[in-house]
Formats: C-alpha cells, sequence, structure tokens
C-alpha cells in the first residue's frame, strides 16, 4: 500500500515530523546505485541537509530532474515514484497458520 504524508517535506517545506519520518523511510529503501542515500539516512524525523539532499539525488536519477527542488509533496511525482521502491520483504508479512511462520 502506498505511503502518504499529509504535508511537504524537505526544502521550503511544512517538515511534519511523521510526514519526515515516512519520506526518510522510502529513501531508505532506494538502493543508493538507483538514487539512494549513502550511507542510509537517520530516520529522525528532522529533514535538515542530508535528507534534502537524498531527496535531491533521488529526483535527478529517477525523475530526470535536471534542477531537482528537495521537496516531496504530498501528491507529487516524487512520492509517487518514491512508493514504488516499498516493497514488502516476506520476511515481514507472516500469516497466521503458514507454513514458514514462527
Amino acid at each position: 500500500m502506498a505511503k502518504k504524508i499529509s504535508a511537504s517535506v524537505g526544502s521550503g517545506a511544512v517538515n511534519r515530523k511523521d510526514d519526515s519520518i515516512t519520506v526518510q523511510t522510502l529513501l531508505n529503501k532506494v538502493p543508493a546505485n538507483q538514487g539512494g542515500p549513502a550511507p542510509p539516512l537517520v530516520v529522525d524525523g528532522l529533514p535538515w541537509q542530508k535528507t534534502i539532499n537524498a531527496i535531491k539525488q533521488f529526483q535527478r536519477v529517477q525523475l530526470g530532474f535536471q534542477w531537482p527542488d528537495g521537496r516531496v509533496d504530498p501528491n507529487g511525482r516524487t512520492l509517487e515514484k518514491l512508493n514504488t521502491f516499498d516493497v514488502v520483504d516476506p520476511a515481514d508479512s507472516c500469516e497466521v497458520g503458514h507454513i514458514y511462520c514462527y
């Protein structure tokens, strides 16, 4: 299920803590060779320069932005693309009674 944010995150944004945590978490799911942060971001809800730079790098690589704005908007292309990296790890999705669940 696609993650949502209630307000913008990043440069010149509203930067609500919960929204910032969502964006930082999503950015960390992007492999570095595909525009993700290296090293991974600290998920602290504080979108300072490292988070803004990570957003810009993601926008350059994944969206082809020549002049990335370093901002993720609730219904924008950046969030939409970030969500494509939010895949469920089979180890995290265990159904009750499934043969592989403990």
